[in-house]
């Protein structure tokens, strides 16, 4: 099946990659283009990609949260014969779709440990004279070793024709995370950030509070906090909770959390409406992934944010610490936290300041993508 666009996205541990790249999908739909994904990740049922094909890859997740290596969906850990498959299958997915341009979700500036497909697929890709393009979030996670970040650049310069970078200037550019940013300046366009589009109209009123923890993979600490804390707060002790555990949240300690759940909370593994019961919250509680960061941004909810900062992950703390001085949300660090000084914190809560930062990334992106198939960019 020819398609005008070939996605390529691999999620590991959680999900955001992919929730951010359908938003991305959807707006170049909506543009006339048509999409092949090809997904690394492990199949879930409530993963939409909003697009017209998606290919299957052998899948893979992280050993752990310290991605300390690959492993197929039942925990065996991947070798040679499994990435000389995957190679495969991305190459005949891509001559199969025989598209007019690649789009890759992370890669040079993340998904390091695929190269061994990718960089195939980037000389497919060049050799067949289409372009070729990098979809990436607004920060890295920083790397310790100088010559792996001028790999980054050394490949971007060789392979891409733009770096489309999700994020704004105006609050900071690629170059805070990345140090070779001037290397590759000519490539790097900010799209802002990738926000889904809210319903306009009445005003609901806000009542109750929300808690998330993404995918699920992570957080679970803080959702037995967050349970905790309930009893503690003094404005929200006698309001609905929502947990949201997500889908990949372990199933024996999402059952366990179930069967002691306190009177008054509502335990979910996925909420289908989840942005717009965020826009009825009277507060929201999770990680500060970028995707909950753009459904707070989009919805004004007041949000108090706990990021994900194993693994050596620091682009979920670095931009809320930003946001945090910026007024968009109450920030919190795990370590030491108690259901308490949780509550306390919620209580506080208060709207989001009004920052001006560009929300319409996924429209800009496709408007990008679209001239360059056609040649005008």
């Amino acid at each position: 099946m020819m398609s005008d666009v070939f996605v390529y996205v691999q999620h590991l541990l959680g999900i955001g990659h992919v929730r951010r790249m359908a938003l991305i999908n959807q707006a170049m739909r909506d543009n006339g283009l048509s999409i092949t994904v090809a997904s690394g990740g492990v199949p879930d049922d409530g993963i939409d990609f909003a697009a017209d094909r998606v290919v299957q890859l052998s899948p893979c997740k992280t050993a752990d949260s310290n991605f300390s290596g690959l492993v197929d969906p039942n925990g065996n850990l991947l070798g040679d014969e499994w990435k000389e498959r995957r190679k495969t299958e991305l190459l005949a997915a891509f001559k199969a779709s025989a598209p007019k341009l690649v789009l890759i979700e992370m890669f040079p500036f993340g998904r390091r440990a695929f190269r061994f497909e990718l960089i195939p697929l980037l000389e497919a890709a060049k050799k067949a004279g289409i372009p070729i393009i990098c979809s990436v979030r607004d920060l890295l996670v920083r790397k310790k070793d100088p010559a792996k970040t001028q790999w980054m650049a050394d490949i971007a310069r060789k392979y891409l024709d733009a770096v489309l970078v999700h994020g704004d200037p105006k609050l900071f550019g690629f170059d805070r995370s990345f140090a070779q940013a001037d290397q590759i300046s000519d490539l790097i366009v900010h799209t802002g950030y990738v926000a889904p589009a809210m319903k306009t109209g009445a005003t609901v009123s806000r009542e109750g509070v929300l808690v998330s923890a993404g995918g699920g993979a992570v957080g679970a600490e803080l959702i037995e906090l967050a349970i905790n804390a309930r009893s503690h707060s003094s404005k929200f002790g006698q309001s609905r909770w929502d947990i949201v555990a997500g889908p990949h949240f372990p199933v024996a300690r999402f059952d366990a959390v179930a069967r002691n759940l306190p009177e008054g909370i509502t335990l979910h593994r996925f909420l289908l409406d989840f942005r717009e019961r965020m826009a009825g919250a009277a507060v929201s509680v999770s990680q500060a992934g970028y995707n909950t960061l753009m459904d707070v941004l989009a919805t004004r909810t007041p949000a108090v944010m706990v990021p994900f900062a194993e693994g050596g992950e620091s682009e979920q703390t670095e931009r809320a610490e930003i946001l945090s001085k910026e007024g968009v949300i109450s920030l919190l660090d795990l370590d030491g936290l108690s259901a308490q000084s949780l509550a306390k914190q919620i209580d506080r809560a208060s709207q989001p300041a009004n920052v001006k930062i560009a929300l319409d990334g996924a429209q800009k992106t496709a408007s990008i993508v679209a001239g360059m198939i056609k040649g005008q960019v």
